[in-house]
């Protein structure tokens, strides 16, 4: 239930944002939606991951100028129902996207 609920608030926001900023540009809902999509994505992996690029830069940079290795245990990125629902939007956008403007593309 708690993965659900968090699924739906998600899509719920992607919906305010992408309906925001839609309204600000004067363009279609499709428009910005796949972009906002993997923004989103990539804004919940950056911020739930644990140890990946910001934390190992700076331990290599303690390490360069105290010369002691600092043990680190392997850390990695566990993604939650908010990550895949945000995959999840951006793909169906996606398609919603090529299918609004598959004329363009094939005529």
């Amino acid at each position: 239930m708690k993965k659900l609920m968090t699924g739906l608030i998600t899509i719920f926001i992607l919906i305010i944002v992408n309906v925001f900023v839609s309204l600000a540009t004067a363009t279609y809902f499709l428009d910005f939606a796949f972009v906002i999509g993997l923004g989103a994505a990539f804004l919940i992996k950056f911020f739930n991951s644990s140890g990946v690029f910001s934390s190992r830069s700076l331990d290599l940079s303690v390490q360069s100028q105290t010369g002691v290795k600092q043990e680190s245990a392997e850390k990695k990125f566990s993604p939650g129902a908010s990550f895949y629902t945000a995959l999840l939007y951006a793909f169906s956008t996606l398609i919603g996207t090529f299918l609004m403007y598959k004329d363009y593309f094939f005529n």
